[in-house]
């Protein structure tokens, strides 16, 4: 990493919603103090998102539609987040309003060494980081950002569960980062909400995430815990 250089990186995955996007950027450009910005679209819809100033843009197959999830692993994968201490994972209808809300999350961190952090959604709070900040070597032991078998649900859950296994979970309630949610009358119904609020995928990731956490989490932390040099 160069002298000077950013040492998070914040990303996004926008599916028809280039507006929501573009808004949400303009809003952590403005608060931000040591981040640089990474939409990810699909290929698609590279016509309805214009190039936004000041972001990386990285396109993935339009047959991932809305499946988050496949978006940050992919990320995770490419090993775009190089160079990088922590890593942000923002959603496009996230608004964030306090100041270097990017400092203080990683100051627990960087105290650390590694962990989890998150500030104040107002719908989920302190349970879980719906919107989260992870440094990089976590990521790199793990080799993904969510099993991949998720479609979209319980990856905040997974998160939670990683930063308590690695006794370094930090909420933040006074960095607020309101999520803009049709549950919380924020923003209307949209194709993206349908999807992913539709039983069929709840049904799903429900089952995937409890085969997981009884299953192959135990070795996924093993490994992280090995990396970091906890064990």
């Amino acid at each position: 990493m160069e002298p000077g250089q950013n040492t998070n990186l914040v990303i996004v995955g926008s599916r028809s919603r280039a507006q929501r996007a573009i808004t949400c950027f303009e809003q952590l450009k403005k608060v931000s103090h040591i981040s640089d910005f990474l939409i990810l679209i699909n290929e698609d819809q590279q016509d309805l998102y214009p190039e936004i100033e000041g972001v990386k843009r990285v396109v993935v197959p339009a047959s991932w539609g809305n499946t988050s999830t496949a978006k940050a692993n992919y990320f995770a994968d490419q090993k775009l987040y190089a160079g990088y201490f922590t890593v942000s994972g923002i959603d496009d209808d996230c608004f964030v309003t306090t100041d270097g809300w990017d400092l203080l999350l990683s100051l627990p961190l960087k105290a650390k060494g590694y962990g989890v952090s998150w500030g104040n959604d107002t719908i989920q709070n302190g349970r879980v980081p719906t919107k989260w900040t992870m440094t990089a070597n976590i990521i790199e032991a793990l080799g993904f950002i969510s099993p991949s078998t998720l479609r979209h649900l319980f990856v905040d859950d997974f998160l939670a569960r990683i930063g308590k296994e690695l006794n370094s979970a930090h909420y933040a309630p006074n960095v607020m980062m309101e999520h803009h949610h049709w549950l919380n009358k924020k923003a209307e119904m949209d194709e993206t909400y349908e999807e992913t609020s539709a039983r069929e995928t709840w049904d799903h990731d429900e089952k995937v995430w409890n085969d997981y956490i009884t299953g192959d989490f135990h070795e996924d932390i093993l490994r992280v815990k090995q990396a970091l040099k906890l064990c």
